[in-house]
């Protein structure tokens, strides 16, 4: 029973932080392996912390637009880049960056400053003179999804054309009340843990009223062991039209565009043609 002592310290002490974000200061693989053209860039978030990206070139022209990458909990963008990088074949620049606390990016790992990474992420590309701001789209992940919904909702400037969430969330209270009753040991305590060490200042459902106008795709599996399936349609429901959801029946947490990419990548790549000739 000494156990049960213990977790609870863990949770009290480690809150939000250490349930959401997962960092790791390891370089995993470099572009270079796929013969991609691309940047290493710097960057100053919102409150001046440095961060660090990857700018991938489009290999194929004309360049269709720009894919900005919000990734997820774990590792850090040189892991997670590889999941969009395909997209540069299909003629679309994507942007990969570290969230404070990651990888070679400054600072230390929490959702305030995510947000606002997030924020200088999208003015740094629109602000490139390579891209054309009216080409932009967002691709979060899991916890990027809901950075992402966050920071487009909270952001002034110019609006990006589309939006995808891939296997994501819309509050972090109820995704965190999930995954304490998945362990017998919290069961008991799974909502008065959530409620009183989970904030939910930053839930993205409480940005929906402010996105900016922008086409809209959520995507997830219904065997998703990470963020249930039921996460993904509550989120879809809530958001603003124009929107669409597709439906994944097998893939497991972040393997649609991995293990089924034959299927969804075509899907994705005509998405984002049709959402980037609609400006």
């Amino acid at each position: 029973m000494k156990r049960i002592p213990l977790l609870l310290a863990w949770l009290s002490l480690s809150g939000c932080t250490s349930l959401y974000f997962q960092p790791t200061r390891r370089f995993y693989v470099s572009p270079d392996e796929f013969k991609l053209k691309y940047e290493a860039v710097r960057f100053a978030s919102r409150d001046k912390t440095g961060l660090t990206g990857l700018f991938l070139h489009a290999s194929t022209a004309p360049v269709r637009g720009t894919v900005i990458q919000f990734h997820g909990n774990g590792e850090n963008m040189t892991s997670h880049y590889v999941y969009a990088a395909w997209l540069t074949a299909q003629g679309y620049n994507v942007f990969a960056f570290d969230y404070r606390g990651y990888g070679a990016s400054e600072g230390k790992p929490g959702l305030p400053g995510a947000v606002k990474d997030g924020i200088a992420a999208i003015d740094y590309v629109m602000g490139r003179q390579d891209v054309d701001s009216t080409r932009v789209a967002v691709w979060g992940q899991s916890l990027g999804g809901a950075l992402a919904v966050t920071a487009m909702g909270s952001r002034q400037g110019p609006a990006v054309q589309a939006l995808v969430l891939e296997s994501s969330f819309d509050s972090y209270r109820d995704l965190a009340q999930d995954v304490l009753s998945r362990n017998w040991l919290t069961w008991a305590l799974q909502w008065p843990l959530s409620r009183l060490l989970i904030s939910d200042r930053y839930r993205p459902n409480r940005h929906f009223a402010s996105l900016p106008p922008c086409r809209i795709l959520v995507i997830h599996s219904e065997a998703d062991q990470v963020v249930p399936y039921r996460f993904g349609k509550r989120l879809f429901t809530r958001l603003p039209e124009p929107k669409e959801f597709w439906k994944v029946e097998r893939a497991r947490h972040l393997e649609i565009f991995a293990g089924y990419g034959a299927i969804y990548r075509p899907r994705l790549k005509d998405f984002l043609d049709r959402a980037m000739s609609s400006r």
